[in-house]
């Protein structure tokens, strides 16, 4: 009876890391393309200033959690992304739109996809 108990109590520990996990990612990438698609509008908008605070706060959101993020996810997506919003952020500060659009715009479709590999489907799974 006492293993039953213990093979119960580790199958809700696994369900318990995987759910945090997955909540963590998810809203870490939510937060931050949020962050990004505001970051744009100002840059559009010819708002320098808020578009940098508005990706220095996204680069330290992904920064913040991407230890975490690792625990459940491959280094190469994480570092892909990573090195993506800090390549944008050089360029807001340069004042170099169109790349910053640029790598802002790949920023998010990394991000995007990101997500959709978190959620469970049947592609994910094969």
């Amino acid at each position: 009876m006492n293993r039953l108990f213990g093979a119960f109590a580790v199958l809700a520990g696994v369900i318990i890391i995987i759910t945090s996990g997955f909540f963590i990612n998810t809203n870490t990438a939510r937060t931050v393309g949020n962050l990004l698609s505001l970051s744009m509008e100002y840059a559009e908008k010819g708002d320098f200033q808020n578009a940098e605070i508005s990706i220095e706060k996204a680069k330290n959101q992904w920064e913040k959690n991407m230890e975490t993020m690792l625990l459940f996810i491959s280094h190469g997506k994480l570092d892909e992304i990573e090195k993506t919003i800090n390549t944008a952020c050089s360029y807001i500060k340069s004042r170099e739109i169109s790349l910053y659009k640029a790598e802002c715009i790949s920023a998010h479709l990394l991000i995007d996809n990101f997500k959709n590999v978190e959620y469970p489907n049947i592609n994910n799974i094969f």
